[in-house]
C-alpha cells in the first residue's frame, strides 16, 4: 500500500505540472468526487501573450507553494491556451465548462479576450476570478453574477486614484486638459476623467480627440496650449502614448504635470519614448520595493512581498509584474477558500465573499464596486511618476518615496 500511495501522488503531481486532465488516464485510482477542477485559460500565445504568460506563473506558483490538496481532495489544475483570439476563446471555455466540468476557472487577462470568454462561462457559471480586464463593459454584463469575481481594477480605479495624488500635492483650483483616442480605451476613460477630476474642483478646460495610431498629435497639442492647462491627462494605449510623450517633449509643451496610465510602467513605452518620459505620472497595481507584510496565518503562502519578489526570482530567473502577483495573490485566496470549504463550490464561493486577508498584493477582500461589480478586490492603485528614468511612488502616502514634480522645459 505504501509503494501505490507514492507512485499515486507522483502521477498526480506530474498530471498537475503539465495541465493534463485526471481522466485522461493513467490516475484512475482518484474517483472524479476526489478531484477539485479549477480552469485556467490564458493567452499563452498571440498578440496577448505578454499577460497570459506572467498569468499562467501566477496561477503556477501559488499551486505549487499551497500544493495539491484541500481537506481529502486533490486540486487538478486545466491549463489551456486561448491564442489571444476570440474564436479560441469561446472554444476553449465551452470545453472547460461543459466537457472537464470545472467548477473553479481563473483567467483570461485581456479585455476583449474576457469578454469573449463571458458566453461559455455563463453555461455553466464556474466560480470565475478575472485579474485582468479594466473594462467597464465587463461589469455592466456580470458584474452582478454571484460566481463573478474581479481582482483587477476598472477603468475608473485609475482615475480616483491619480486625481487623489494630484489634489493632495498640488490642491485646488487646477485647470485639466485631456486628449483621448477614439476608439474604446479613449471613450470609456474620458467619463470617469472629467468625474472624479470634476468632483476636486478642477476644471476641464479642454477634451481632444486623436485618431487611434496617429502618427501626428501636434494639432490636439496646439489646441491645448491655448488653454494653458496645468494638467494634461493622456488617454490613449501605448503606441499612441509613444507618439504622444514624443511629441509633447519635442515641442516643449508648457504643461507642468503629465499624467498618463498603466503605460507609463510598460518597459516598451520607456524605451521607446528615452527622455521624454521625465515627468510623467503612471498608476499601477504593483510595483517592486511596495512591501507588504507577511501574513500570520499563512507565511508561506503569503509573506513579506520582498520575500515573494526573491522566491519568484529564484523560481523563474526573471523579475515579476503586476500580473505575475496579482494572479498569485487571487489564486492564493482561492485556494485558502477552497481549503475552509472543503472543496464545495458553494461554500467556497462564501468563503471567498467574507475573506478579509493579507496577500502579497496588499488586502484581499471583496467589496462592491458602487458601479456594478458585486465582488470586486484590489482597487488601491500606485501612483508614481518617472523621475531620472525612475519610478518614484507618490501615492498612496503610506508608501510613497518622494514629492510630485513639475515637468521644467
Amino acid at each position: 500500500m505504501k509503494n501505490w500511495r507514492v507512485s499515486r501522488r507522483f502521477a498526480v503531481g506530474l498530471l498537475l505540472a503539465t495541465g493534463l486532465s485526471l481522466a485522461s488516464g493513467g490516475v484512475s485510482a482518484v474517483s472524479a468526487q476526489d478531484v477539485i477542477k479549477i480552469g485556467v485559460p490564458m493567452e499563452l500565445s498571440g498578440k496577448f501573450v505578454a499577460y497570459g504568460v506572467p498569468g499562467k506563473r501566477g496561477v503556477e506558483m501559488a499551486a505549487a507553494i499551497f500544493g495539491d490538496k484541500v481537506g481529502d481532495k486533490t486540486v487538478q489544475f486545466i491549463y489551456r491556451d486561448v491564442q489571444s483570439e476570440a474564436q479560441s476563446t469561446v472554444s476553449t471555455v465551452n470545453e472547460l465548462v461543459n466537457v472537464e466540468k470545472v467548477d473553479f476557472m481563473i483567467g483570461p487577462v485581456g479585455s476583449p479576450i474576457v469578454a469573449a470568454a463571458i458566453p461559455p462561462w455563463q453555461q455553466g457559471k464556474p466560480v470565475w476570478i478575472v485579474n485582468g480586464s479594466s473594462s467597464t463593459k465587463l461589469e455592466e454584463v456580470v458584474g452582478q453574477e454571484d460566481n463573478f469575481f474581479h481582482t483587477y481594477p476598472y477603468a475608473y480605479h485609475y482615475h480616483t486614484s491619480e486625481a487623489a495624488a494630484l489634489k493632495h500635492y498640488l490642491g485646488e483650483g487646477k485647470k485639466v486638459a485631456v486628449i483621448y483616442s477614439d476608439d474604446n480605451y479613449g471613450r470609456t476613460h474620458l467619463p470617469y476623467v472629467k468625474q472624479f477630476y470634476g468632483d476636486l474642483g478642477y476644471e476641464i478646460v479642454a477634451e481632444e480627440m486623436v485618431r487611434a495610431n496617429a502618427t501626428d498629435m501636434n494639432p490636439a497639442l496646439t489646441k491645448i496650449a491655448r488653454f494653458k492647462p496645468d494638467i494634461l491627462v493622456g488617454l490613449v494605449q501605448t503606441t499612441d502614448a509613444i507618439t504622444l510623450a514624443k511629441q509633447v517633449h519635442t515641442r516643449k509643451l508648457d504643461v507642468p504635470y503629465l499624467v498618463g496610465t498603466a503605460y507609463t510602467q510598460l518597459n516598451e513605452w520607456q524605451e521607446a519614448v528615452g527622455d521624454a518620459q521625465e515627468g510623467w505620472l503612471g498608476v499601477t497595481t504593483y510595483l517592486p520595493g511596495v512591501d507588504h507584510p507577511a501574513n500570520p496565518d499563512y507565511p508561506k503562502l503569503f509573506p513579506k512581498t520582498s520575500e515573494w519578489e526573491q522566491a519568484f526570482r529564484e523560481r523563474y530567473n526573471t523579475e515579476p509584474d503586476f500580473l505575475d502577483i496579482g494572479h498569485y495573490a487571487a489564486m492564493g485566496m482561492l485556494l485558502i477558500a477552497l481549503d475552509k470549504a472543503g472543496g464545495d463550490k458553494v461554500k467556497a464561493a462564501e468563503e471567498l465573499r467574507k475573506m478579509n486577508i493579507q496577500t502579497v498584493n496588499g488586502r484581499g477582500q471583496f467589496k462592491p464596486t458602487g458601479f456594478g461589480t458585486k465582488q470586486q478586490a484590489f482597487t488601491d492603485m500606485i501612483v508614481f511618476q518617472r523621475q531620472g528614468g525612475k519610478n518614484v511612488v507618490l501615492w498612496p502616502l503610506e508608501a510613497a518615496k518622494g514629492e510630485l514634480k513639475p515637468v521644467t522645459r
